[in-house]
């Protein structure tokens, strides 16, 4: 995700370490295998294609996290782990 990818790893561990936000939804890694079907990724060539074309769909998700955070100032506009 692109608010993770942006800062470096220790600077983000430091800053979140105590955070208890555990009701987030991580589809940067399987929102295509948890939304489609088992059967298109039988095929060899197509599940290397939807593999590839994950991070293009999270980086859809992730502008629209942009758009939802533009109203709020307090949070970064990449922010993905707000509820509801």
């Amino acid at each position: 995700m692109l608010y993770n990818r942006k800062q470096l790893p220790e600077l983000l561990y430091m800053k979140h370490r105590n955070d208890d936000d555990k009701d987030y939804v991580d589809y940067e890694n399987f929102i295509l295998k948890k939304s489609l079907s088992p059967h298109i990724y039988q095929n060899d060539r197509m599940n290397t294609f939807l593999n590839k074309m994950e991070p293009l769909v999270s980086l859809l998700f992730d502008n629209f996290n942009i758009m939802k955070n533009f109203k709020n100032y307090m949070v970064d506009k990449d922010h993905y782990k707000q509820k509801g």
